[in-house]
């Protein structure tokens, strides 16, 4: 089949992102031509798979998605194309790969009434509907338990066309045989010494992702603890709030800030603990990764994939709030090392968390099938 992949814009660091590549190329090593279409692209272009761009001009980036929809919809109709995979939210879509949350429920249950009469919500409201409404035939690829009642509850959409998908976790984030020798060495690499307390922060949008949440947490702990704990934050984004913030609690020279990193894995195996205190996810693929890594995880009930952390043991899922973040960092300090290797090589032996992309793929050759049959 020749499938097209569309995507608002790509940068290398999104979980996003990162997905769609490989989703593309499992679907390219299974003998279908794949070409992704995009506003724009950052950093380097993939070798192996062919990148359009979709120039836009609008200003705004609710303006931009509407405009990239509409140039899209005129392409295809310009080109043969088997199916369209989406991977944000727009009309014209066969599968959607749902890695956010519902738009409508954000705007209904968190903002202030007036919030659902702007343009931008006007905008993206529109652009969701066009692929939950009951009318849409668009396929639904979902990540998280909680994203199905969510959908549901605002555009009733069929069971039918909802298809859960477990984890996709790359396998190159499990510990490795040399283990305690890749974790001696990249702690210090990065100063921490062998009574350090490290704890870790990974991912980009370091406001939605809970960064200042964990800052104060951090500066909350035990005076004890607090000595000997470093924060690693590795992810893209403008730390300079983060930064400030470490500062007025006085803990600005345990803070590292390590910007966008290809060595994550590397981070996750000399660390002792990752801290995801999102505000929103819809699933959190970070917290898997670092559970198949050896690290136990701190997340808030709201990530999509917390509830692994508690059916495996592997953590704490928390609520809200920094004084509750700070007892869990201590509880989890306590806690032997060995302990949480040990569930972790359970949850790797038996937790089924490397299948997404052909489960995904499966759903999409499905499709392609029916489609192409109704052709004949």
């Amino acid at each position: 089949m020749k499938l097209a992949f569309t995507l608002f814009h790509y940068f290398p660091y999104g979980g996003l992102e990162r997905d769609m590549l490989a989703m593309a190329r499992t679907c390219k090593a299974r003998g279908h031509q794949v070409t992704i279409y995009t506003q724009r692209w950052a950093g380097e272009l993939p070798a192996d798979i062919p990148v359009q761009l979709v120039p836009v001009r609008a200003l705004s980036n609710h303006g931009r998605a509407r405009e990239f929809a509409r140039r899209f919809m005129a392409l295809r109709h310009q080109q043969t194309i088997d199916l369209v995979v989406g991977f944000n939210k727009m009309p014209g879509l066969d599968v959607y790969y749902a890695a956010d949350t519902c738009f409508a429920q954000k705007v209904y249950e968190g903002r202030h009434w007036l919030y659902r009469f702007s343009g931008r919500s006007r905008a993206y409201l529109d652009l969701e509907n066009a692929v939950f409404a009951p009318a849409s035939s668009t396929q639904i690829l979902l990540i998280a338990p909680a994203q199905k009642a969510a959908f549901q509850r605002y555009y009733q959409t069929p069971d039918v066309r909802l298809h859960r998908l477990p984890p996709g976790i790359r396998r190159d984030r499990v510990m490795p045989a040399d283990y305690a020798i890749q974790r001696e060495q990249g702690r210090a690499a990065l100063g921490a010494a062998p009574d350090t307390l490290v704890l870790l922060a990974v991912g980009s949008d370091f406001a939605r992702k809970g960064l200042s949440r964990t800052i104060k947490a951090m500066a909350a702990l035990p005076p004890d603890i607090r000595a000997r704990t470093r924060l690693w934050v590795a992810g893209q984004d403008d730390a300079t709030s983060a930064v400030r913030l470490a500062g007025q609690l006085g803990i600005a020279s345990q803070v590292q800030v390590l910007g966008a990193r290809d060595d994550v894995a590397q981070l996750m195996w000399s660390a002792d603990m990752l801290l995801h205190p999102a505000h929103s996810e819809a699933a959190g693929a970070v917290l898997l990764e670092a559970m198949v890594a050896g690290l136990p995880v701190i997340a808030t009930a709201v990530c999509g994939y917390a509830p692994y952390i508690a059916q495996w043991q592997l953590g704490k899922v928390i609520a809200d709030g920094d004084t509750q973040l700070a007892d869990a960092i201590v509880d989890i300090a306590a806690q032997d090392r060995a302990h949480w290797l040990a569930r972790a090589r359970d949850f790797i032996a038996h937790g089924d968390v490397f299948s997404m992309m052909d489960h995904a793929v499966a759903i999409i050759e499905s499709m392609g099938t029916g489609k192409l049959s109704d052709r004949l």
